[in-house]
């Protein structure tokens, strides 16, 4: 790492249930995690790429488990991923290869080899540590059923790494919500103040309308169940967030039921050997689902400009199976959080043909990170604000509200959460009987489109950082049970604070979509302003909650 930027490589992979060879596993991670193995998007991230190794690689699988040869000897085993919530039974574009070694040699895995496991998750482990060699550490792992997920570091991220730092939760989407053959793994790693969470799923198969819905509702399913903090799921929480997989996504020609299955085949292959990806991207279910806001809000993904991964017999290059329309099925989505897209930069995005033994090419790609800690380094709160300040926020509407009670409405209200130092209530406004430690407005009965003619103050000083976000929640009341979480806008405070200084002299308006589990649940509007303090008082004032949600301690993402 340099610079306080965070050099990652994301791979996902279909395994296809059968044992890689390791000339698969080097066609696919680099060998030492040189970054001048992928290939850049651009002219201008191929200097990022040039030399150097990745500081973190994200490896996600799915069907990742095959059967045990006859006469395989066994393979000692790893124990429990750092979390502890475990569910395990028991190429490039460098001709160099890592040479061959044993796992035992390996210091970095030595504290995992003890007791019996399943073959294929020692076998795995193995080849992973032989091609990206002793300076990577396996931090944490998880398996659920046939998915799996990994995460690799070099030794300069390893040491500031603790069990705390990482949380992993899992969700199956499988029959009945039970069978772990479909669903995700969740992990989100704190670093420098950052939060980074990796989603590796699995979701629903096959062509056809049932089925797309089926894989919006599948990513809404992980996202609500493997939430790795109580209160929101990973797509509100994290600073930088990554979804990877076999998405199963479809290439969707015309209409569903439109067109015979041997005429979209045909148009597929058409189009791959004419090389016009930009045309076969075109009829992807995924982005066109992205930009109809059916899942995935503010997430996006590159545009894949190469051949289908999906679905092909298994040897060198891109050969389809007939039975299937060519797909992107393989995919790598992310988002960074509201005022950090500047400091997340793409540098790679490829598919890997010399991966032979599944019926799915596997993908890679490459990203850079500037991690909040260094963002404010570089920009100090006091650059921005010398002395405390009130923020207030006035005439807050939300519109279209989900429906939450049996009669058809909602009785909501605003309730202003936030992590981070820096903010405090000014101990003034916000404070009803629904406010509990945070401040909220009233409760609007029966209201799917409120509007609020009160006032919420915070008052903000020089310790406002970057990794500071206010979440503005909507709840909804109810009498006899705890209040529901509706929806949320996730805000960069230290964005918001000086986008606010840039209008003095009058309000900021602010008009962006409610979120929940990746989609989008209604709008809120609402003016935000500078004034005074009061007084002196308010400035020395502890107000409420000053801590933040997650930020007390390391390890508030631990366990529940």
């Amino acid at each position: 790492m340099t610079d306080g930027k965070l050099k990652i490589l994301i791979c996902s992979a279909n395994v296809g249930n059968a044992e890689p060879t390791m000339e698969s596993i080097s066609a696919w991670v680099p060998a030492f995690g040189e970054c001048g193995q992928v290939t850049p998007l651009t002219a201008a991230t191929a200097k990022q790429l040039s030399s150097g190794h990745f500081d973190m690689v994200v490896i996600g699988m799915q069907e990742s488990t095959w059967k045990k040869p006859a006469k395989m000897e066994r393979l000692p085993s790893a124990e429990s991923s750092v979390d502890g919530d475990n569910d395990e039974d028991s190429g490039s574009n460098s001709n160099s290869k890592p040479p061959r070694r044993k796992l035992e040699s390996s210091p970095s895995t030595f504290n995992i080899l003890e007791g019996k496991e399943a073959h294929d998750s020692v076998a795995l482990i193995s080849m992973f540590q032989e091609t990206l060699g002793d300076d990577y550490t396996l931090i944490a792992r998880q398996q659920r059923g046939q998915m799996r997920m990994q995460i690799w570091t070099r030794e300069n991220i390893t040491k500031d790494i603790e069990p705390d730092d990482i949380v992993i939760r899992c969700e199956n989407t499988g029959i009945g919500g039970v069978l772990a053959n479909k669903g995700g793994i969740v992990t989100t790693l704190t670093y420098q103040k950052t939060r980074i969470t990796f989603l590796s799923a699995h979701l629903a198969a096959h062509e056809g309308e049932q089925y797309y819905i089926a894989r919006c509702d599948n990513i809404r399913e992980i996202l609500r169940g493997a939430k790795t903090y109580d209160k929101y799921d990973a797509a509100i929480s994290s600073h930088h967030m990554f979804i990877l997989g076999d998405l199963n996504f479809r290439s969707k020609f015309g209409e569903y039921g439109e067109l015979e299955h041997e005429e979209k085949f045909e148009r597929a292959i058409d189009l791959i050997k004419a090389k016009d990806f930009e045309a076969l991207y075109a009829m992807d279910e995924l982005e066109a689902g992205i930009k109809n806001g059916d899942l995935l809000v503010n997430f996006k993904t590159l545009p894949c400009h190469f051949s289908p991964t999906f679905k092909v017999l298994r040897e060198e290059g891109f050969v389809y199976k007939e039975q299937r329309v060519p797909s992107y099925a393989d995919r790598i989505l992310f988002k960074p959080a509201d005022g950090l897209s500047r400091h997340f930069t793409p540098l790679a995005y490829e598919a890997c043909p010399g991966f032979i033994t599944s019926d799915h090419k596997p993908i890679r790609g490459a990203f850079t990170i500037t991690l909040n800690a260094k963002i404010d380094e570089d920009d100090p709160s006091s650059k921005l604000i010398s002395e405390p300040i009130r923020l207030v926020f006035s005439n807050i509407k939300c519109m279209n509200l989900p429906v939450m009670d049996v009669g058809g409405s909602s009785d909501p209200y605003v309730k202003f959460y936030w992590d981070g130092t820096g903010l405090k209530s000014d101990g003034e406004s916000g404070l009803s009987r629904y406010s509990g430690k945070w401040p909220s407005t009233k409760m609007r009965s029966k209201e799917l489109n409120p509007k609020w003619d009160e006032e919420i103050g915070l008052v903000v000083d020089s310790s406002i950082m970057t990794d500071t976000m206010l979440f503005l929640t909507v709840m909804d009341y109810d009498t006899a049970s705890q209040d529901d979480l509706m929806c949320t806008l996730p805000l960069n405070a230290k964005k918001l604070i000086r986008e606010t200084i840039k209008h003095p002299d009058q309000k900021l308006t602010i008009d962006k979509p409610l979120l929940k589990y990746g989609k989008p649940e209604g709008r809120m509007r609402f003016d935000v302003a500078i004034k005074p303090l009061s007084s002196a008082k308010d400035a020395k004032s502890t107000g409420k909650k000053k801590g933040g949600l997650f930020t007390k301690a390391k390890g508030m993402f631990g366990k529940k």
